[in-house]
Parts: structure tokens; sequence; C-alpha cells
């Protein structure tokens, strides 16, 4: 898998505990691993740590715990962010109407916001970013509870992930220019994904129109990672072929971080 990310033109590759169990991998075997990704000419962007629940279920000081160890294996991997994303739970019926971050009392954010500024106390003594996701389903579903959380927690390697995708995929029609003009200023890793009427798309043919979107990342200077999510049709396929889409976009040239860039 490093491999083909490599020769299609990725920089980097985000870890996901859904398709690669790193938090059961001894140090040794962190060790290697980020051996193995760097022969492959590539880096850790980062950890994305989905679905985090810190209040509310008798399995928060289990999700607790899980960041905790997140941070030392961003560590060992030299991953930049570990991206998370506060849920709640949620009523396991397909039909059961959403959780709204508006919903959810103050006494858990301000819970939520405590633990989430430990772990970026430990995480910044090793070098690593704290990025929180903009996701539906939780406790930062709005762009305006993202501001308010960041303010809460009040520590300088803790910024957001837009990933827009998130809230265009589900019911309405938001203002996804508007959520994005607000988060951009404190961004520090970007998910970026599409979907047209609340159905999977590719980047360049659903709602979100991603010109724009890296218009307004460019004016205000972001240069943070940017990580592609696929998660329908030929995958592989969709990768690469958003790569080449966003790199003809930005006017970005193949670059291997193996090249001599000194001369």
């Amino acid at each position: 898998m490093f491999e083909w990310a490599a020769r299609t033109g990725f920089n980097g590759v985000e870890l996901s505990p859904r398709w690669l169990d790193f938090h059961g991998m001894a140090l040794r075997e962190l060790r290697d691993l980020r051996k193995e990704i760097a022969a492959a000419c590539l880096q850790v962007s980062g950890l994305n740590i989905s679905r985090c629940i810190l209040s509310r279920t008798s399995e928060a000081a289990s999700h607790w715990a899980r960041l905790q160890r997140s941070v030392e294996i961003a560590d060992a991997l030299g991953a930049e962010i570990l991206n998370i994303s506060l849920s709640m739970p949620t009523l396991p019926a397909a039909n059961r109407p959403p959780l709204r971050g508006g919903d959810i009392g103050e006494m858990e954010y301000q819970r939520s916001a405590e633990l989430i500024t430990d772990l970026a106390n430990r995480a910044g003594k090793v070098g690593v970013g704290i990025s929180l996701e903009l996701h539906d389903d939780g406790l930062l579903d709005s762009p305006e509870l993202c501001l308010q959380f960041l303010a809460q927690v009040k520590a300088p390697n803790v910024g957001v992930n837009p990933d827009l995708g998130n809230i265009c995929r589900g019911p309405g029609r938001p203002d996804w220019e508007a959520a994005l003009k607000l988060l951009a200023p404190q961004t520090n890793c970007w998910h970026v994904k599409n979907y047209r009427n609340g159905n999977p798309a590719p980047l360049w043919q659903g709602d979100i129109n991603y010109d724009r979107a890296f218009a307004i990342m460019n004016e205000v200077g972001y240069e943070g990672w940017v990580g592609i999510e696929s998660y329908f049709g030929d995958v592989l396929d969709l990768q690469e072929r958003s790569l080449e889409y966003l790199k003809r976009m930005v006017g970005m040239r193949p670059f291997s971080r193996c090249e001599d860039t000194t001369a």
C-alpha cells in the first residue's frame, strides 16, 4: 500500500485504526513501520482517531486511554497531527434522529475540553498537533461549536479540521463556504471528500466546489496536510484520480520526499 501511494504521487499517508491496528503494536513494531513508510518516500502525516466519546458512556475511560496511547504512537511514527472527531453515543436504528451538538449539555463540553487540553499538553511535549474534526453526530457538528470548543481548550498546538463532507452528507443544504471561511484561519489538518444530494461523489462532481474551497484556504495561507478520503467504488482508482484533480487545480508539480531538494 505504501509503495502504491508513493508511485501514485502522494507525499504522506494518514493512518487509521480502521485498517491498521497501530494501538496493538509494540514500540519496536512502530519504529519498523516508520522505517518502512520512509523507505517508500512517504511521511506519516497524521493519525485519524474517529468517533471518540469522552462522556455519557461506560466506554469513555477506554476512549480516553486510547487517545493518550495515540500520542505515544504519533511520536513513535513521526506523525505531525492527531486528528480527533468527538462523538456521542447514538441509537442503532437506521432511521434514528440525528444527534446535534447544540443538544449536548455544557458540562459535557467542559469535561471534554478539559481532557483535550490535557491531551494537547501531552502532545505538545513531543511536537504533535491536535486537530478537532468538524463532524456530524458529535460535539463539533458546526463551525461555531468548533470555534467555541477551541476557545475552551486554549492550547497553541490545537486546531480544526474543516471536513466539509461531514456536514454536506446529511439533510439540508448547509452553507459549506461560510463554514470554511470561519474555520480556515484555525485549520491545521484538512480532509477532503464530496457528496451530491447526500450521496458520495467524486471531488470534482459534488456539492462542494473545491476550486473555491482551495482559494479560501490559500487566502489564509494554509500550508498543512490535505487528506483525500474515498469511501465508494474503486477506492484506489478514485484516490489516484482525486489526487491528479487537486494537483491540476492548484498547479502542483509531482514531488517525492526522496528528492534532493537542496540543489
